[in-house]
Order: C-alpha cells, then structure tokens, then sequence
C-alpha cells in the first residue's frame, strides 16, 4: 500500500509470486499483480511476469523476463509489452548486506499518443541497495535507484532518481511488516513526489 503525499492519493499493491529451483544455479519465477487505486474504486493496472534467474557465481547472476500488464488510461485499458534482460551482484559483509542489479527493459506500449510511442522505449535501470541484519527480528534498509533514457541517437539520460529508506519486522516466522519512504525525482518532468508505505507479507 502507498501513500503519495503531494497527490493525496491512496494506492493499494497485491502480489503473490512463486519459484521453482530447476537446477543449483538456474530458477524459474513468476508473479502476479495487482493495483488500485481511489480508495480500491478503480484498477489502475494488472500484470503478470515470468522470469529466469542463472547464478554464475555465489555473487554475480544474469537473468531475463517477460511482464505483461494492462494498464488503465482515460479511454480504457491498454496492455504493455516488456522485455528485460538482468545482471546482478550481491554479497554480506558481516552484518551488512550489498545488492546491485543492472535491469535493461525494452517497452512496447500499445496507448498510442504520439509518433513516437509507436517505437518501443527502451530503459535502463540501476539500483543498489544496502540492508543491516544485525538486530534480531528488523532489516533496516536503504536503496537508491536511477532509471536512464537510451535514445535512437546512444544519449544516455537520467529520468527519475529514487532514495528509499524501510524498516522490516519480523512479527512471527515467515510473518513481516515493512515501512518505508522513498523520495522520488521526476527529471524530465522537473517533479518531486514523496511516498509512504506499508507493507504485509507472508512467506510460504
């Protein structure tokens, strides 16, 4: 659930997703999501992703995958088509634990507004994240995000940044709540939004 403080708007996420280990070092994933928001009044996207995660080492993998989502704009509802290819590294130091992940999406949108969505985008996404385990039953966290425009041209350019601080607790075993803020920076559309979440999760 996500509250974004400047829009006064009240958005609520559900998700269940599953993983299959097909070998030591290769696992299938899949989730499925859902968005509304006004209050649950109105569903502001549906989606599906399939994915592949490959551990070359302990600490690097690859992985791609496929997410389909049907998103809801002002005349009705129209499907988005992304592919994403994955390279990621993570490792503990101690009590310390440190995650970079490299997400390149290639987007087809089929909402057509201008010429140029008829092309597909294409986005480059970096994201590193740094999580302390050692307090018993919380994971405090901090990330940061930068999502990059790849242009026709090779122009490489920052469209949003994200900082994010959360805190997990681990009320009973495979139980957690998580809060957290993120600060959002809209580059392109010179936006600042602050959002507010709350999370319950249940493992299986």
């Amino acid at each position: 659930m996500s509250v974004s403080a400047q829009t006064h708007s009240f958005q609520v996420w559900t998700s269940i997703g599953t993983s299959v280990d097909l070998s030591k070092k290769l696992s299938l994933e899949f989730e499925a999501e859902s968005r509304f928001q006004q209050t649950g009044a109105l569903l502001k996207q549906a989606s599906a992703e399939l994915g592949l995660d490959y551990n070359i080492t302990k600490h690097f993998f690859v992985g791609t995958s496929y997410k389909f989502a049907d998103k809801y704009r002002k005349n009705g509802y129209f499907p988005v088509h992304t592919f994403a290819a994955i390279a990621g590294y993570k490792k503990k130091f101690g009590n310390l634990r440190i995650g970079y992940q490299n997400k390149m999406n290639l987007e087809k949108n089929t909402y057509i507004k201008k010429a140029e969505d008829v092309r597909p985008s294409f986005v480059d996404k970096n994201k590193i994240k740094l999580v302390y385990t050692g307090i018993d039953r919380l994971r405090p966290s901090v990330f940061v995000e930068t999502y990059h425009l790849v242009g026709n041209e090779s122009r490489y350019a920052i469209e949003t940044i994200k900082y994010g601080i959360n805190c997990g607790v681990e009320f009973r075993k495979q139980i957690g709540v998580n809060v957290g803020y993120m600060f959002r920076q809209e580059i392109v559309d010179r936006q600042n939004i602050s959002i507010v979440t709350i999370a319950l999760s249940k493992e299986l």
